[in-house]
């Protein structure tokens, strides 16, 4: 039996469902939706009342601590009615009435664990349910005492184990608090054991960012609420239940109650340079859930398991690299034109690497073939550009970009190594261990990795939608230090095509419900947490049409 105590209502949560008594008692997710909002505000109160006081012939007591070293088993009780010497436990509940198990279980619990408090027999406890305002005797009969103990049992069990139970996948996944963490739907399709999940679930990722790259503006909080403030004048002004994270650029001041603010609500804050060259982040409390990044940590341990992922992470780039490319073609008034012949040698290179991705041996063949298929796809990068736009796009250069097209996919990219950083973090996973880049000190391999398969479709086609549409010029460029960048002012233009293509709604290619490009990316952290604890047998990439 395992040496930690046991909540009272995480018994009750093991008999409803044991997979989520894993992620909560276990991976420590704590996840609050409005059923469980509902729930707390009626037992808080039930909770609220006077201690103890006399009711008729019964003395009522609220909130009784109840633990029990044989059992394992602490928590309070709602209540307690004494009557002619023998207490009778009362729990709450705040559905209507039913003949639910793992309420009965829980009732039953309490007055176990009363019984060897007070030394007295009890027969039976009451059920209150809040909804309906009716009362329902259980009887603690020698069935349900045993059915009790063995679910205790059973919960010590998996504590020892730290075995993930398989998804119920049944009616009592509607409304769950974890559902989207769990994925039962897409878990049980993956297994081959159900048809395609019908529609997305929740996302808990990061929902509305804050941009701020005005130089010499100070983040300050007051109250509630997060202020963007330059010369004592407020320029913005954001409620922190609307925020999700905050991306500052250059010279911008963090004070420090806005920033342990930030830290406390769980709201990550990126840091890039004024140019902007991705520079860190400032994140929350990492994650309780040590299993999850053990599994990461044996895998990054073993090449034969990097040498997959790394497969899957390169087959998702070079299929969205050619879908880029094939979309220009099918564009093309003509494709047999031959001046659409490099563009067609591109896409059929970048086949041809795909083909060889199955029979690499090592990372650094896989290496290879990711650079010769990027070299392929960016020197046809100019053919997804109109050419009156005035952008001359000859190759890939970092470290000063040289060029403005350069300038763009740079920023795009550090945006999007943010997003999967953050998106990493939320699923609870470290985003310096990676498998397919090399380690290096403060570099986020696994951030990186991941963001191969969403590095076309997000940030290319961001920097392709806005030179195409005009949004941005070249006149919007300044040339420092040996190379291009952004201009201040063009920032803004530049954020919210960025924040618009995230929203944007495509269809996963696996599970064939519609999601957004914001929720794709923490869904696929969370595929690849399944992967490496075990629970589906390979990690599939995000590629589109």
């Amino acid at each position: 039996m395992s040496e930690n105590y046991i909540p009272l209502s995480q018994i009750n949560t093991y008999v409803f469902c044991p997979r989520r008594f894993y992620y909560e008692s276990i991976e420590g997710h704590q996840v609050v939706n409005e059923h469980v909002e509902e729930g707390k505000i009626k037992h808080d109160n039930v909770h609220t009342a006077v201690t103890d006081r006399k009711k008729g012939d019964r003395i009522i007591s609220h909130r009784q601590h109840l633990a029990s070293d044989t059992l394992g088993i602490s928590g309070y009780t709602d209540l307690v009615e004494e009557k002619d010497g023998i207490p009778y436990p009362v729990e709450f509940k705040k559905a209507g009435v039913g003949d639910w198990l793992n309420d009965q279980v829980q009732l039953c619990l309490q007055g176990l664990l009363l019984e060897e408090k007070t030394g007295i027999s009890i027969p039976h406890g009451y059920m209150y349910y809040i909804g309906s305002k009716r009362r329902r005797k259980v009887l603690f009969d020698k069935e349900l005492r045993e059915t009790t103990l063995r679910f205790v049992a059973e919960a010590h069990a998996l504590l020892d184990t730290r075995k993930i139970p398989k998804p119920i996948h049944d009616n009592r996944c509607n409304g769950c608090s974890v559902r989207a963490i769990c994925l039962p739907d897409e878990v049980a399709y993956l297994h081959e054991l159900d048809e395609r999940p019908k529609r997305i679930k929740p996302a808990l990722g990061i929902n509305d960012v804050l941009y701020v790259d005005e130089q010499g503006c100070a983040i300050k909080k007051t109250g509630e609420r997060i202020l963007v403030v330059k010369e004592n004048e407020v320029i913005r002004d954001i409620p922190l239940i609307h925020l999700g994270q905050v991306v500052i650029s250059g010279n911008v001041n963090l004070t420090t109650p806005a920033m342990q603010t930030l830290l406390h609500e769980g709201i990550p804050v990126v840091f890039l340079s004024a140019y902007g060259r991705y520079h860190g982040a400032l994140t929350p409390q990492v994650s309780r859930n040590s299993l999850l990044r053990c599994a990461q940590h044996q895998v990054a341990n073993n090449s034969d398991a990097c040498l997959e992922l790394s497969k899957s992470y390169v087959r998702g780039k070079l299929v969205n690299m050619r879908t880029m490319l094939q979309r220009r073609k099918w564009q093309a008034p003509d494709s047999t034109d031959t001046a659409l012949k490099p563009l067609l040698d591109s896409i059929k290179a970048i086949q041809a690497m795909e083909k060889r991705i199955d029979k690499a041996t090592d990372i650094p063949e896989l290496l290879g073939l990711e650079g010769n298929a990027s070299a392929a796809y960016f020197g046809s990068f100019n053919f997804m550009l109109k050419e009156e736009m005035g952008f001359d796009f000859q190759k890939r250069t970092r470290r000063p970009p040289a060029d403005p097209t350069n300038a763009l996919l740079s920023f795009a990219y550090s945006l999007l190594t943010a997003d999967i950083s953050s998106a990493i973090q939320v699923v609870g996973l470290d985003p310096y261990i990676g498998y397919f880049h090399q380690l290096k000190y403060g570099k986020p391999c696994l951030a990186l990795d991941l963001m191969e398969e969403f590095r076309p479709i997000i940030a290319d086609s961001v920097v392709i939608t806005l030179i195409n549409n005009r949004r941005i010029k070249p006149e919007d460029f300044t040339q420092s230090h040996g190379g291009w960048y952004l201009k201040d002012k063009s920032r803004k233009t530049f954020y919210a095509a960025y924040e618009t293509r995230k929203n944007e709604t495509i269809t996963h290619p696996l599970f064939k419900y519609k999601l957004t490009f914001r929720r794709a990316m923490e869904l696929q952290v969370r595929l690849l947490a399944k992967y490496l604890t075990g629970e589906i047998e390979q990690y599939t990439p995000l590629t589109i049409r």
